[in-house]
């Protein structure tokens, strides 16, 4: 079975009600060897053979699920509960779900058909690019917590290579809204 079909057989399995543990378990070794970039074209594939979107949106609770475990299991493991660190872990899954469904949201407003439909997403969008705000804040707890303690310990090049992604990705979420305000559902949709 291939990774698409082993990801159509986890949705049928999420619209039965089967749990997000219950289908770690069962598609562990398969989802561990779907790449990040490999899920959103996945995702792009069902949204092209009429998977509905509310579906694969259940798929990003399993997607933060597992990529949870696999770094904590391996890489933080001690960290106790209320931790910033841990703070931070859940601040930033909560922000891959958000990037997730952006991006899926995204591509069914290119293949939607009706103006309800249209209009739905393009609102759907909106309210997801409203919460996708708080990055800054997020951003700036790492800036403060984490960097601070990298450079005391002769740790330079991970936070100026960091400090430079975040810049990128406040550019880009900017342009975003920019673009949102400045049209409408109709227009964003062609």
């Amino acid at each position: 079975m291939n990774k698409k079909e082993v990801v159509k057989e986890i949705l049928k399995e999420l619209h039965k009600g089967v749990s997000i543990d219950v289908l770690k378990e069962k598609f562990s070794d398969v989802l561990k060897s779907i790449s990040p970039m490999e899920i959103p074209l996945i995702e792009q594939e069902l949204v092209k053979e009429g998977i509905p979107i509310q579906e694969i949106l259940k798929l990003c609770d399993l997607h933060v699920a597992l990529f949870r475990d696999f770094l904590v299991s391996r890489e933080l493991s001690n960290i106790p509960k209320g931790h910033p660190l841990e703070l931070l872990l859940k601040e930033n899954e909560y922000l891959l779900k958000g990037a997730e469904a952006l991006n899926i949201y995204a591509m069914a407003l290119t293949k939607a058909f009706g103006d309800d439909e249209r209009k739905s997403l393009y609102s759907s969008i909106r309210d997801v690019l409203n919460d996708l705000r708080k990055i800054r804040i997020h951003y700036r707890k790492i800036q403060m917590l984490i960097f601070p303690y990298l450079e005391r310990r002769g740790i330079t090049a991970v936070p100026r290579v960091l400090w430079g992604r975040e810049d990128e990705v406040i550019v880009k979420m900017r342009s975003l809204f920019r673009l949102m305000d400045s049209m409408d559902y109709q227009e964003i949709s062609k």
